[in-house]
């Protein structure tokens, strides 16, 4: 039988958003990440899997949070530049959470009056 583990996944997910966000995800190393949690190797690969899963967990906790906050904003813009070129996985979230926001923006828009008569 495995040990329960003992820390907040959403505090562990919250701390490794900042550390993507400062080094970006290329930049950021596990050791990086271990500091920041307070957590052990084996408990960060065993709860995420890998780095990449760390930042998809990072990615998705702060869309499903708040879709238009400047840390989803942060780590889609580090998303972009680093990994949808050859990540089809984080691709296809970028791609969801731009949609969002595009619907969002027209829905939002809408309240502002309508633009046909000018006014």
């Amino acid at each position: 039988m495995g040990r329960n583990k003992k820390f907040n996944t959403q505090d562990v997910v919250t701390d490794m958003s900042m550390i993507f966000i400062k080094y970006g995800y290329e930049g950021t190393s596990l050791d990086d990440l271990v500091k920041e949690t307070g957590l052990l190797r084996g408990s960060l690969y065993s709860e995420f899997g890998s780095k990449r899963g760390m930042f998809v967990a990072a990615l998705m906790k702060n869309i499903e949070d708040d879709k238009e906050s400047e840390i989803t904003l942060n780590l889609a813009i580090i998303a972009m530049m680093e990994l949808t070129t050859h990540d089809n996985e984080v691709k296809q979230i970028i791609c969801n959470w731009e949609n969002q926001i595009g619907s969002a923006i027209l829905k939002n828009s809408q309240t502002l009056g309508d633009t046909r008569d000018g006014k």
